[in-house]
């Protein structure tokens, strides 16, 4: 018997809810142009070293929005890694 996958077990159906919610699913690819991925970049973490932590658009702006209003203590940043998750 094959054993589960993360995905099966845990990201499809956390899609599956978001979708049903109301949220739209974003394919990788646009969602990596709407974060501002440098395309040419030879390694994925060049790629993503200056690309931001959401989507471009209204929506980070009402997100960014709400954060401030609900005055949570973040830093201010463009990316972010393994490293500053600590």
């Amino acid at each position: 018997m094959p054993v589960p996958a993360e995905y099966k077990t845990v990201q499809a159906r956390i899609l599956a809810y978001a979708q049903e919610i109301g949220w739209r699913y974003v394919p990788r690819a646009e969602a990596e142009v709407r974060r501002g991925f440098e395309p040419d970049a030879a390694t994925p973490e060049e790629r993503a070293r200056k690309a931001s932590l959401f989507l471009g658009g209204p929506g980070r702006q009402l997100m960014t929005a709400q954060l401030r209003v609900h005055a949570l203590d973040l830093p201010e940043r463009t990316s972010f890694t393994a490293k500053d998750a600590r």
